[in-house]
């Protein structure tokens, strides 16, 4: 991870734009359109072939491989993701560069600008946190110009702020029951809803579907047609070489040798997968011939260079210490069989608290069979009593629990101790909250300073 200040604004322009609501008042593609049709120049937006990425779990980790990936080819390419971490300016990003504080002031100066105008002619038509900040994204990348830009979706796809954003490629990295009152009440309606991120005539690229899915997937794309494409691959050799992770890959019919990332986990091979077929249909649909020998070498370069933070994310030595940032049941399934595919002779020191939206019952299910002793303990912002985890715990697994903590600082100091005693590996994992406030605490900071929207 990157440093802990939070994105130092200048105070009017933090203070109006932390005040948004989350969400805008009801569906909001009118107002993003709105948006896009009052850049400076539609010249460049009109001619933009973007990337979307969407999923309940692994949107970040493949934008982030699908960007690098371009960059290896040399295209430039801007980067937007969500939620960030520590710094509201890691979710905008040019290459390796992160837009600077200077530069998400005048973005956000001109978008809050441009929603007050809005708002001022239709005063019940609210523009949320989210629209505002995707609205300052486009105005950045506009007066930079990348080649390309990269867009992680917020929630779903048919409703999102991004889909307003031109761009005929669009990966599906996962589909699970998330925001079911937002996007349906099954694995098929929210699939549909996150398909729809890709408009009509263009090509989804799909990672690991449930089977009985696929079929039903298909056919929504084909009466849209959509081209359809499952990224599906061989992956074989799997094994991980202290923070790095390497494995064979051989998918589409194109042999990639062997890949090392510091994306670890066999999750994060099946991204992979998603993103090299997303950069390979961009490439034809872009019309860009790329050999096939430097374009199989362009992925090996990217992936071993590729950082995203707070994936599975070993942030300290003595005592081993990591972090996931992880806060859906899929996506904590995910870090547990990592755990047992690294196949550690040490204990885990789990410290765990989910935030009270998240389905806690079965986030812990999935944490509590890989783990040795347990630390209960909570977020600052949006964590479930204490009390509730310890009890879910105790109930999932009479016994685990080693000791309650009523505040971060405390369980992540207790968890350093007692690691070090018995020479165990600590892991915090729960929630998005829970693993960032660890890291800030165990960096120096404070972290109730620590501004989420």
């Amino acid at each position: 991870m990157t440093d802990h200040p939070t994105y130092n604004a200048a105070p009017g322009i933090r203070a109006k734009f932390l005040a948004l609501p989350k969400h805008g008042t009801g569906i909001g593609l009118h107002r993003m359109l709105f948006v896009t049709r009052s850049l400076p120049s539609p010249i460049w937006l009109n001619g933009l072939e973007a990337l979307k990425v969407t999923g309940s779990k692994g949107k970040g980790s493949t934008s982030a491989m699908i960007a690098a990936i371009l960059r290896q080819l040399g295209i430039s390419t801007g980067l937007y993701t969500s939620p960030h971490l520590l710094k509201a300016n890691e979710r905008i990003r040019i290459g390796d560069r992160l837009i600077s504080d200077g530069e998400m002031d005048a973005s956000l100066e001109w978008m809050l600008a441009l929603r007050d105008s809005y708002e001022s002619r239709h005063s019940n038509d609210n523009f949320g946190a989210f629209e505002v900040l995707t609205g300052a994204a486009l105005y950045h990348f506009f007066n930079q110009r990348p080649e390309t830009i990269v867009c992680e979706a917020g929630i779903g796809g048919r409703y999102d702020s991004t889909r307003v954003i031109p761009g005929r490629i669009t990966a599906l990295t996962s589909v699970e029951l998330e925001h079911t009152e937002l996007l349906g009440n099954s694995a098929e309606l929210i699939a549909y809803d996150k398909a729809d991120l890709c408009p009509d005539g263009g090509t989804l690229v799909a990672g690991k579907l449930e089977d009985a899915l696929l079929p039903r997937l298909r056919a929504y794309c084909a009466l849209r047609s959509i081209t359809f494409v499952e990224a599906a691959a061989e992956i074989s050799e799997l094994k991980y070489n202290s923070a790095m992770m390497q494995f064979k890959m051989s998918c589409a019919g194109i042999d990639y040798g062997t890949i090392e990332t510091g994306l670890v986990g066999k999750h994060q091979a099946r991204n992979a997968a998603v993103a090299i077929q997303a950069v390979w249909h961009w490439l034809q649909c872009s019309k860009r011939e790329v050999e096939e020998q430097r374009f199989t070498r362009a992925v090996r370069e990217a992936f071993k260079a590729v950082r995203w933070p707070g994936r599975f994310e070993r942030i300290a030595e003595d005592p081993e210490t990591i972090i996931d940032v992880g806060h859906t049941q899929l996506s904590l399934h995910a870090v547990a069989e990592t755990v047992r595919e690294m196949n550690s002779a040490k204990p885990i020191m789990l410290v765990t608290g989910v935030s009270y939206d998240k389905n806690v019952r079965g986030i812990l299910d999935e944490l509590l069979p890989i783990a040795t002793e347990v630390i209960c303990t909570r977020a600052y912002h949006k964590g479930s009593p204490v009390e509730t985890v310890a009890a879910l715990c105790e109930a999932i697994r009479r016994g685990i629990v080693w000791k309650s903590a009523d505040t971060i600082e405390e369980a992540m100091d207790l968890a350093v101790s007692r690691a070090r005693e018995q020479n165990m590996t600590v892991l915090v994992a729960g929630g998005l909250f829970l693993a960032t406030e660890a890291f800030v605490h165990l960096s120096g900071g404070d972290p109730r300073l620590l501004q989420f929207f």
